[in-house]
């Protein structure tokens, strides 16, 4: 059931339960009054019967109390009266036969012994019949006889009625124009404003609309859309930022690939020159003496030109080829690697996640500046952590921590940064410890893996003058600590590695 629509029952069911009172409380209070108006005209009608009776029965005139009764009969036919001597016998009566005389002697018996009028109200609801009694006082002045008076209720029934039957119909339509009034107050205040709420969140969902949903209540729907608002917000910046972080990494590894490919030409053409320098150049010079004698044939001469030509274009491509590929100095600038090393992290969080592996990052606070290259830095950190996390299996764990050097083994000081990448993986065997880090050497060859990636790290931090350490055991995971000098300024002097 809709929320308006429970809010309309709600509003109808309790204007019913409000009305339903108010209104049997306006029948009790009417059928008091009728009650309180029949009691008092048959007070004021018993009393002067009474009197009067009285007054015939001290002259000794008993014909005259029927005459009494006689005259107080026709004034109200709806009145019975019947005149009981002090023995409880019936001395005058308005009626041939007499309603209840036991009835009628009993509530005698308490007027005389109250010596006051006393009343009874009869049948259902006491809005049946009026009986009341009057104490009269007999000639000899000792003992009391009473008028009882009975008065049919139906005309004050009737009214009551009457009287509830108005009072019905009318909170019946007061109920129904309240319940009315609250359905249309509950749909234009209530279920409006949510659907129109629903058809924007959905809208934003779905990318229709990308703009905050305008606020035209300030009420509580208001405030929900304002929330609604603040919470797209919120999740768009969260997106915007994951996407950022995405590209970022993208780019990253892009470097990292053509990094990659550099390293992989200039190691292809490092060999290259070295294999066939030492014969291209004798076949250069072979070919110089040949084209130079003039002895030979011009056949001969003509060959011997296009083979040194020839060379000489060779050697050039080669050597054009080392300058293209030849890895570029580290441009170090004084820098602490807290951030940068962070970064990298923060990246393969979700290809940690992707391969169920957890990635634990320790950076210490007090982690002194070193004098770096921070990309070459940041390519070091990228390769050890793709390899820890391609090594890890499922439920597996990652440490990344970078601090300051701790001294070494035998007592010497240690000025620098340390960084060390630690994984639970298969670990690596110690017949192929010693070429890990040859190029093109690789033991995940069919998980795509090309050799040069340590190949490249060795090559970066033998650049900055650092060291990088292995501490591996077949089935318990991989240990590499790569440590960069401090920079001059901070450690007082030339930095020197653990």
């Amino acid at each position: 059931m809709q929320i308006w629509t429970k809010l309309s029952l709600g509003f109808g069911i309790t204007a019913t339960a409000i009305a339903g009172g108010y209104g049997a409380y306006q029948v009790y209070q009417e059928r008091l009054d009728l009650r309180s108006v029949a009691e008092r005209d048959l007070r004021l009608v018993g009393s002067v019967a009474a009197v009067a009776i009285s007054q015939s029965l001290r002259g000794g005139r008993a014909a005259d109390v029927r005459d009494v009764l006689g005259v107080v009969q026709p004034l109200d036919p709806s009145v019975e009266l019947v005149v009981l001597d002090a023995s409880g016998s019936v001395l005058a009566s308005s009626s041939a036969s007499p309603r209840d005389p036991e009835a009628d002697r009993g509530l005698a018996r308490e007027s005389k012994a109250a010596r006051q009028p006393i009343f009874r109200f009869e049948g259902p609801s006491g809005m049946s019949r009026l009986t009341g009694a009057f104490p009269i006082r007999m000639p000899d002045g000792e003992r009391q006889g009473a008028l009882v008076i009975s008065r049919s209720l139906d005309v004050a029934r009737a009214d009551l009625a009457s009287e509830t039957r108005g009072t019905a119909l009318s909170l019946l339509a007061l109920v129904v124009g309240l319940s009315i009034a609250g359905w249309i107050l509950a749909s234009m205040q209530v279920r409006r404003p949510l659907e129109d709420l629903v058809a924007e969140m959905r809208a934003s969902r779905s990318g229709e609309r990308t703009a905050a949903i305008p606020i035209r209540r300030r009420n509580e729907i208001g405030a929900v859309v304002s929330e609604f608002n603040v919470l797209m917000s919120h999740l768009a910046e969260a997106r915007r930022r994951l996407i950022a972080e995405a590209e970022a990494r993208e780019a990253l590894e892009a470097r990292l690939e053509h990094a990659n490919r550099l390293v992989t030409v200039g190691q292809l053409s490092a060999g290259l020159a070295h294999e066939i320098g030492s014969p291209l150049q004798i076949l250069n010079g072979r070919a110089r003496a040949l084209a130079a004698r003039q002895d030979l044939p011009p056949d001969v001469q003509r060959a011997a030109e296009i083979l040194s030509r020839e060379s000489d274009r060779i050697t050039r491509i080669v050597e054009q080829l080392l300058m293209f590929s030849r890895r570029s100095a580290p441009l170090k600038v004084e820098a602490v690697l807290t951030g940068p090393v962070r970064e990298v992290a923060e990246l393969f969080m979700p290809e940690a996640r992707r391969h169920g592996v957890r990635l634990e990052v320790d950076c210490g606070s007090a982690v002194p500046p070193a004098r770096v290259d921070v990309g070459q830095v940041q390519q070091v950190v990228m390769n050890l952590l793709s390899n820890a996390i391609r090594a890890t299996p499922a439920n597996g764990r990652v440490r990344l921590e970078l601090a300051a050097s701790e001294p070494s083994a035998d007592g010497a000081p240690c000025r620098g940064v340390r960084l060390v990448v630690a994984d639970t993986g298969s670990g690596i065997p110690d017949a192929i410890r010693a070429h890990i880090f040859e190029p093109f050497f690789t033991g995940h060859a069919e998980a795509g893996g090309t050799g040069l990636g340590l190949s490249i790290v060795k090559s970066i931090v033998d650049a900055h003058g650092g060291r990088i350490d292995v501490d591996s055991r077949v089935g318990e995971g991989s240990t590499f600590a790569v440590f960069f000098p401090a920079s001059s300024d901070e450690a007082g002097g030339v930095g020197i590695p653990c």
